[in-house]
């Protein structure tokens, strides 16, 4: 079981590094060995904002961001954080699963559209 964790940390790294959002795959992976929706949330946060802050570092040094703008999104982004974290507290854990589900669905139509779109041209 260790092994898996590593496994999956290695790919949400790599994934995350890439601006792809390692969330989308560790939680559906956590999920498929047994580990409670919540408690995936819960280690994908954790180890998001770890990545996100080595990142960050490594970005500015190389001048590929803008600081303040990273501010501003930061600010409005730990707000809405905050304000969904206590309306999902009392969400049963089965809903989240449907629900993430269901928000992955969309986000790979709205990505597959995009691509057929894009090099149609």
């Amino acid at each position: 079981m260790f092994a898996l964790f590593i496994l999956f940390g290695l790919l949400s790294g790599v994934l995350g590094a890439m601006g792809l959002g390692g969330g989308t795959v560790l939680i559906p992976l956590l999920s498929l060995i047994g580990v409670w929706q919540k408690s995936a949330q819960i280690i994908n946060i954790f180890s998001f904002v770890i990545m996100a802050f080595f990142i960050l570092i490594f970005n500015i040094k190389n001048g590929l961001t803008k600081v303040f703008e990273a501010l501003a999104f930061s600010f409005f982004g730990v707000i809405c954080a905050i304000c969904t974290s206590l309306l999902v507290k009392d969400i049963d854990s089965a809903l989240l699963k449907i629900l993430f589900g269901v928000f992955l669905s969309i986000i790979a139509v709205v990505e597959t559209i995009s691509f057929i779109v894009k090099y149609k041209k």
